[in-house]
């Protein structure tokens, strides 16, 4: 019994002193706790789970937007996806929570879906057509718009870039990329 309250301090004791990520467009050594470099697009994904929140971070090239998203499951192309799309305007980032209601197709707001922008915070650097993007969101956000994420648990995320920061720029085919049994 000592020895298992032991542990159960250790483990709480952990969680408390889990540092989240700054999202501030900026990524330091050590500042995430795992990451996966995806080949073929080049683009890079940093992440920690801290209580509730997923902190995610991306880096990539790109002459345009740059995006992430979930699907529970692959069932009718992107219907249903959870997406983030991040683009430069004047300077400053705009970043959209996105919702896919159609198989193909540009995704729209959220909000336009009955959910909301579910992004506890994001920033971005962008110099030399190289992103470096930093979000967070909560794990479940309760929203039918919104993936819930289970630390352990498969989804396809979804990556995504275009030529262009217009977020009515369509992406070309040879400029998305599904990582099928991806786990945060």
């Amino acid at each position: 019994m000592k020895r298992s309250l032991a542990w159960l301090w250790v483990l709480v004791l952990g969680a408390a002193l889990a540092q989240a990520p700054k999202v501030d467009g900026k990524i330091a050594g050590g500042e995430y706790a795992k990451s996966y470099k995806h080949e073929k697009s080049g683009i890079t994904l940093y992440w920690s789970v801290v209580g509730d929140t997923l902190y995610l971070a991306l880096e990539g090239q790109s002459k345009g937007w740059i995006g992430i998203g979930f699907l529970a499951e692959k069932s009718d192309k992107k219907k249903g996806g959870d997406q983030y799309l991040f683009y430069m305007e004047g300077g400053k980032l705009v970043a959209l929570d996105m919702y896919q209601t159609k198989r193909t197709g540009a995704p729209v707001t959220d909000d336009k879906e009955g959910g909301k922008n579910s992004l506890l915070a994001a920033m971005a650097t962008y110099e030399g057509e190289k992103w470096t993007v930093e979000f967070s969101r909560k794990l479940k956000t309760g929203e039918a718009t919104d993936v819930e994420i289970t630390p352990g648990r498969k989804l396809i995320v979804m990556l995504a870039h275009a030529e262009k920061m217009d977020p009515k720029e369509e992406h070309k085919k040879t400029e998305r990329w599904y990582l099928e049994d991806f786990a945060f």
